[in-house]
This record gives structure tokens, C-alpha cells and sequence, in this order.
């Protein structure tokens, strides 16, 4: 099998890329602009990710599998915790725009084998977070796509099937990445989550096994509290927002005891 992954030089590429050489696939690793180690890939190539050109071109690639694990999260945030336009705008691109680009690349080709196209989403699509507002708003906005686009592109096009999965925290130095907005209180609680997340090659081999299957969409085992915030967002979703609220006077470093703008 040819398999194509974008992300190649993230946590979960890499590990997913070692996983499907150790099974005999030709991998081909993608990145913005970081070579691939040997060990990851069979061949390594440079692609933006951004535009529908971009999207052609691995699709010129020619690959029976593609696993879309190109991610960003927030790293930066403006003064009291403000997402920032300069990176809003990116991470959307990379995390649902261009996704949803190639997928519509795809459908409009004619192809001589079946093309699995594999979003990487996340549990946290599930609700929104004041905690990290964008990522959750382009993972949101990936799953919804996929889930409302994948039966008429499947529909004009039966060798394309436009398929979502959907991990939780993994292991890493990026699992801490959501503290940035998060006081001592909250960083204790992220920190219970981060020590109970599984390696990557945890997640890789399940997100393989997964997409060797006939499913559509899969998913990480979600927790008990997101499935409590989940069905509160949908069945009451103004209770919803005063939780965000209140959440953000008691856990975020820019109000509460810790000062307005620390």
C-alpha cells in the first residue's frame, strides 16, 4: 500500500510513519518544511498545505491511503489571553481548511483504485474550550465537514471515502501546550491528563488498526467529563457558556487571584 502523511515530523507522524514501514507500506512523508527522519518514510517531499495546488500535488502522488496528521495549536495568545489573528488564521488553514481542499481535489478526479482520505480530528472537537478556543474551533469545524461533505463526495465519486479519527492527548512535550492560558490551579489538572496520556505509538497503532476497518469515524476513548461538557453544550448551550465563564475566572492565569493580565 502507498500511503501518504502529512505532519511527518510531528509526534503522531512520526510514530504512524514507523508503524506502516514495519508493515512493508511505501510511505511517502510530507511536511511544510522539515526533512523526515529515514526511519519515518520511505521518501520524503515538501508541500505548503495550503492552497488546492498544493492539495493536487500529493494527490499527483498517486496513494491508495492519506493520513492528514499535519496539526497546530495555540503557542502564543495576546494580552488576557486573546487568541492572536496571526496564528488564528494558519491554524484554521492547517487543521480544516486544507483538509477540506484536498478532499474536494480528490473527488473530482477519476481514480483506477480506492483513495482512503484519513482526517486526524480530536476529542476536544466535542465542545468548545476557553482554554483553546482556536483548536477547538478548527476541529470542530474538521469533524463537522467531514461528517456533512464525506457522504456526497463518497456519493459523486465511490472510490473516495473522506473518513475522521479522532485522539486525545498523547504524550509529549505538546500536550502541555494548552497551559499557556491555565494558572497553578489549572495546570495541576492538565497535569493529571498529561501523566495518563498514552505514547504516541500507542495512538499510531490504533489509528492504523482503525483505518484498515470499514468505519467512518473513530475515536479515543473520550472522558467522562468531556461527554458531560458535550451534552451540556448541545442540550443547554447558554448553561454552557456561564461554565466557560466561570471556568476562566477560576483556572486562567490572566484573572481571578493571579491578577487581570498577568
Amino acid at each position: 500500500m502507498k500511503v501518504v502523511i502529512t505532519g511527518i515530523t510531528g509526534t503522531l507522524g512520526e510514530a504512524l510513519g514507523r508503524a506502516c514501514i514495519a508493515r512493508g507500506d511505501e510511505v511517502v512523508g510530507v511536511g511544510r518544511k522539515a526533512t523526515a527522519a529515514p526511519s519515518t518514510c520511505s521518501v520524503s517531499v515538501a508541500n505548503a498545505q495550503h492552497s488546492t495546488e498544493d492539495a493536487a500535488r500529493l494527490l499527483d502522488l498517486d496513494p491508495d491511503r492519506i493520513y492528514l496528521c499535519a496539526g497546530q495549536i495555540e503557542d502564543a495568545v495576546g494580552p488576557g489571553g486573546v487568541p492572536l489573528a496571526s496564528t488564528m488564521e494558519q491554524i484554521h488553514r492547517v487543521n480544516s481548511l486544507f483538509p477540506a481542499l484536498l478532499a474536494i481535489e480528490a473527488a473530482s478526479r477519476e481514480w483506477s483504485h480506492p483513495l482512503d482520505i484519513v482526517t486526524v480530528g480530536s476529542i476536544a472537537d466535542g465542545s468548545p474550550s476557553a482554554f483553546g478556543p482556536v483548536y477547538h474551533a478548527s476541529k470542530s469545524a474538521l469533524h463537522h465537514f467531514v461528517t456533512g461533505t464525506g457522504p456526497i463526495l463518497h456519493a459523486a465519486n465511490p472510490h473516495v471515502r473522506l473518513r475522521l479519527y479522532r485522539p486525545g492527548v498523547i504524550k509529549g512535550p505538546l500536550s502541555w501546550a494548552p497551559t499557556i492560558r491555565l494558572n497553578a490551579r489549572g495546570r495541576k489538572i492538565r497535569a493529571r491528563r498529561c501523566r495518563r496520556a498514552p505514547e504516541a505509538a500507542v495512538v499510531a497503532r490504533r489509528l492504523l488498526a482503525w483505518s484498515d476497518g470499514d468505519d467512518w469515524v473513530g475515536s479515543d476513548l473520550e472522558p467522562l467529563s468531556f461527554r458531560f461538557l458535550k451534552l451540556l453544550w448541545g442540550l443547554a448551550p447558554d448553561s454552557y457558556y456561564r461554565l466557560q465563564i466561570a471556568s476562566w475566572r477560576r483556572v486562567s492565569k490572566f484573572s481571578g487571584s493571579e491578577g487581570q493580565g498577568a
